[in-house]
């Protein structure tokens, strides 16, 4: 019955001898692992001591050990891979923004961050797989986002240019103005013309030889053509239109 008992502790020691070294290369090194290897160590000892019912009992502890450190290890890769997707969901989010989601995209934007805010409520909670679940939703509703190309824009007006006054008028043909009519006094008051009716002589001169009498100033014409010349070489080209408006001429 001995040699039995010895058979079978043996076997059980031997077994998760075995298994430890299959076991350290796939899992954590956490602290329920590193307790039952001390106990396997001193299970070990007490059988090659002859304490069967010792060595036993440390394998027995050293297998619940091996169980939670199981539980542990599948309790962290679900964390991991529940926060892996979390993270991957935020960062989803975060380019979302980046291209005006938020805007472009509202509900599905607003959609995500909800999602991805319950998330982290529930890898906080230890429910990974809800976690995992909502971040791959999130992941899902912001899926086909993309820039949205940005409107053409109208092509600006050519900026304006400033107003550039007329020329001064070359040429005025004599208008029946009343109660006064056109002379050379006048016309050389005009703003366009002189601005100075003293300037008068200057039109005389000009337009003598085309008044009815070249010694008589007054005699001048409705309907004749005068040419006005400059009196500060100011440039003059064309006939006088009374819809324009002229620059002030200096007759200084």
């Amino acid at each position: 019955m001995k040699k039995t008992h010895l058979l079978l502790l043996t076997g059980l020691v031997l077994l998760l001898g075995v298994a430890m070294p299959l076991m350290a290369q796939s899992l954590l090194a956490n602290e329920y692992y590193l307790k039952a290897q001390q106990l396997i160590t001193q299970s070990q000892r007490a059988l090659d001591d002859g304490n069967y019912d010792g060595s036993a009992t440390l394998a027995a502890q050293a297998k619940e050990l091996f169980a939670k450190s199981d539980d542990y290890v599948a309790m962290m890769t679900e964390f991991y891979r529940a926060n892996g997707w979390l993270n991957n969901a935020k960062d989803r989010v975060a380019y979302a923004k980046s291209i005006d989601a938020d805007k472009n995209f509202k509900d599905a934007y607003d959609t995500a961050v909800t999602d991805v805010g319950q998330a982290k409520d529930a890898l906080d909670a230890k429910d990974y797989p809800k976690s995992t679940t909502l971040s791959k939703a999130a992941l899902a509703v912001l899926a086909n986002i993309a820039p949205v190309a940005a409107k053409p824009q109208p092509a600006a007006a050519p900026a304006a240019q400033p107003a550039v006054p007329p020329v001064l008028p070359k040429y005025y043909v004599v208008r029946l103005r009343l109660p006064l009519r056109d002379c050379f006094w006048r016309i050389a008051a005009y703003p366009f013309v002189y601005n100075d009716p003293w300037k008068w002589r200057l039109l005389y001169d000009a337009n003598k030889n085309v008044i009815m009498d070249p010694a008589n100033p007054n005699l001048i014409e409705v309907g004749q053509k005068l040419v006005i010349p400059p009196l500060n070489n100011e440039t003059r080209d064309g006939d006088y239109d009374p819809t324009q408006e002229y620059p002030t001429v200096s007759s200084h």
